[in-house]
């Protein structure tokens, strides 16, 4: 009875408001422009691992025959400029995801580009320069606002027909396109420069300083806070456990998650110490697979139970477990809604992120390179990703924490199986009954 009103309480409130979220037009955007710079962000990760070689005598080696500087200026062009790639992306997405029929999303990109760099720091001392800490990681949350701000109001400006110039009818489609948008360009950017005056006379100075206080700062402090990573994973969890996917919370922290990301690894090519190692490690061991750890609950299955039913689903769908598509076990089973696998599933997420959690802290895990982490697609299997991102230490680690997911997932599938086996065997002796008969 106490579940079911969980499970009512979860459809009636939780669910909607999950979809509303995900489906808004700020997440989507957010979601689809970042995903849009993944071709720039995951090649240029590749060359970044060879700009750090992790073996010293190799890099060595780079560094003296001039490599080293050419691979930087490549990863200064992309990655350390990702906060243009985003700005543009995010305003192209937004536009395209309002299917507006009077704004051009590639212009909007452009008008977003240029408003964000028309309302950084261009002086470097008393030289005329744009310093590159505002355009990598550091500006990307500057340019997301930005991003979607001018996407906006270029959509509803757009919509003015007053504001649209019109050409006559011999002029090329081409030439009338770009002329449409002068007025809608000219306000935007007159906007641009009334908020660089306007911001100059308070103690921010610039958006970007403005952006960086009430923004930037607070959405990073959650990523210090391991326990908070924790925290948040075990809600994803919860919600797919009752059929709500987690790419509604997903698509909101994936540009935490990539600023982290990205900063580590400007840390990392300069030969720093990483400011978000340890939480990223912890992010790194919170599925040793995909949601749930449900490889974890393949091996127990193929371990532990003797049923047709659990052991056939088990085959069909580890193949796709490896690479990290878990949706066949978590339908499938199903695990979605199924009180017994409840607890196993909720926390499966916070032990192993935790076992992360001691690996860093206690210096078990000294190794994190975050080209690789950065570089490897999420669909490569967690233990080779592992030993990549980690070494061997956090390969023993992640063997030990399948380990106890296995333990933990074991006695609850056990449980469904016998009932399963009972099940078959009363069909099998209905069946033998209606053979004799």
């Amino acid at each position: 009875m106490q579940f079911n009103k969980i499970q009512n309480f979860m459809e009636s409130k939780i669910s909607p408001f999950a979809t509303k979220f995900g489906n808004s037009k700020l997440i989507r955007a957010i979601s689809t422009g970042l995903m849009y710079t993944l071709p720039l962000t995951l090649t240029a990760s590749i060359f970044s691992i060879f700009a750090k070689f992790p073996i010293p005598s190799v890099d060595t080696y780079l560094t003296k025959i001039g490599i080293v500087d050419n691979l930087n200026a490549i990863i200064g062009g992309t990655m350390n400029s990702i906060a243009i790639f985003v700005t543009a992306a995010i305003a192209y997405a937004y536009i395209k995801i309002s299917d507006s029929k009077d704004a051009n999303p590639f212009i909007g990109g452009l008008l977003a580009v240029g408003i964000f760099i028309a309302l950084l720091p261009q002086t470097v001392g008393k030289t005329s320069a744009l310093n590159m800490t505002y355009l990598g990681s550091s500006g990307m949350f500057l340019g997301i606002v930005l991003g979607l701000v001018t996407a906006k109001l270029y959509i509803i400006l757009s919509g003015n027909k007053k504001l649209i110039i019109k050409m006559p009818d011999g002029v090329p489609p081409m030439v009338a396109e770009s002329f449409k948008p002068l007025l809608v360009s000219f306000i935007l950017l007159l906007l641009a420069l009334v908020t660089r005056i306007g911001i100059s006379y308070t103690p921010a100075k610039t958006l970007y300083s403005l952006v960086n206080t009430f923004i930037t700062t607070p959405l990073m402090a959650l990523g210090t806070s391991p326990f908070a990573w924790l925290g948040i994973a075990i809600i994803a969890n919860t919600l797919f456990f009752f059929g709500i996917h987690p790419n509604a919370i997903n698509g909101a922290l994936t540009p935490i998650l990539l600023s982290m990301a990205l900063t580590n690894l400007h840390a990392y090519q300069l030969g720093k110490a990483l400011p978000y190692k340890t939480v990223m490690i912890v992010d790194q061991f919170l599925n040793n697979d995909a949601v749930g750890s449900t490889l974890c609950l393949l091996i127990a299955i193929f371990i532990f139970c003797k049923s047709e039913r659990y052991r056939k689903l088990a085959k069909l769908t580890v193949v796709p477990n490896l690479f990290n598509i878990n949706e066949p076990v978590i339908f499938g089973l199903p695990i979605v809604l199924n009180p017994v696998l409840f607890i196993p599933f909720f926390l499966s997420t916070a032990i192993s992120g935790l076992i992360g959690w001691i690996g860093a802290v206690t210096g078990f895990i000294s190794y994190y390179n975050p080209a690789f982490a950065l570089g490897i697609p999420w669909t490569v299997p967690k233990f080779i990703t592992t030993f990549f991102v980690t070494g061997w230490q956090g390969l023993v680690l992640r063997i030990v924490s399948m380990t106890i997911m296995v333990l933990l997932y074991a006695p609850f599938i056990k449980m469904l199986d016998n009932k399963e086996l009972e099940i078959e065997a009363k069909k099998d002796k209905t069946e033998k009954t209606e053979v004799e008969a």
